[in-house]
């Protein structure tokens, strides 16, 4: 069986993994992408470092990547990365470097559209023509796959759905996992970076009324913006993904009963809301099923 070596390019790691074309994973791993050191250039370097290692291992027939940034899948090229997040990486052409270099066939895929790809084939799937992902985390980013593939978009920077407006501002700005911890740690005092996913669901646990009432506060959010995608992609199932969404218990009864407020009945009761289970894989999942799907 065929072999892929598999990349889940964010801001702080890469996740990298041996895959066979069946999605069955040989070896994961991961390390730090060091992007605010090294910049684009760096995480080149990385990727060939790896690559060059495990071909001694394995017989690879390609890479396959995912990444953040808004991505030509077909020319390859970073069209626009935060600099904030990765310097130097907007302009760069990762696949034509990696094939020069590697001599193996290569594809990139922005990373929420992998996660939705890796979702739909080995994930939580859907039985939907249209499927939808949205990704909460740091920011908000989501998808729509029509039938197998991504819609891309004129410009290929479909589905940047973190960056419309709701009421109280930019979806992810308000509504975000970032958003949460953060304006929770100004209430309380606490220094940036003390809170996240689990400590809040601690506190929720324990009575906490203001870990409470931000959540809340966040599903209400959330729901806008979900119903906004529903509107004007009409999706059959939403996949919701994101590391603070493996907390599928408490968001699901709450995110449905608030959608029933925003989405009319024809809508809310053709729409499925399902949430992400291939968590931390789906990234290199996803970038291989896109990979297949070009070749």
């Amino acid at each position: 069986m065929k072999k892929y070596i598999c990349f889940d390019i964010g801001g702080t790691g890469i996740k990298y993994g041996i895959l066979e074309e069946n999605g069955n994973i040989l070896l994961k791993n991961d390390v730090e992408t060091e992007a605010r050191i090294h910049g684009g250039k760096g995480i080149i370097e990385k990727l060939l470092n790896l690559i060059n290692s495990h071909s001694k291992e394995y017989e690879l027939s390609g890479v396959a990547i995912s990444s953040h940034g808004m991505i030509d899948s077909n020319s390859g090229i970073i069209m626009h990365a935060d600099e904030h997040l990765i310097p130097n990486y907007t302009g760069m052409n990762i696949k034509q470097i990696i094939e020069n270099e590697t001599g193996l066939l290569c594809e990139i895929e922005n990373d929420v559209n992998c996660a939705g790809l890796g979702e739909l084939w080995l994930g939580s799937g859907g039985n939907s023509k249209y499927t939808g992902m949205i990704a909460i985390g740091t920011g908000i980013g989501a998808c729509l796959i029509d039938d197998g593939n991504i819609i891309t978009g004129h410009s290929m920077c479909a589905g940047e759905i973190g960056k419309i407006t709701i009421p109280g501002g930019v979806f992810e700005d308000v509504a975000s996992s970032y958003a949460l911890t953060s304006n929770l740690e100004k209430k309380l005092g606490m220094e940036s970076g003390s809170l996240n996913g689990k400590l809040i669901f601690e506190g929720i646990e324990s009575g906490n009324k203001m870990y409470i009432e931000a959540v809340d506060d966040m599903i209400e959010k959330l729901s806008i913006g979900i119903s906004t995608f529903c509107y004007i992609f009409n999706p059959g199932t939403v996949i919701l993904g994101g590391g603070i969404m493996s907390r599928d218990d408490y968001f699901s009864p709450r995110i449905n009963e608030n959608l029933k407020k925003y989405l009319k009945p024809l809508i809310y009761e053709n729409t499925e809301i399902k949430f992400a289970k291939l968590k931390n894989n789906a990234g290199i999942v996803g970038a291989l099923r896109n990979y297949l799907n070009k070749h």
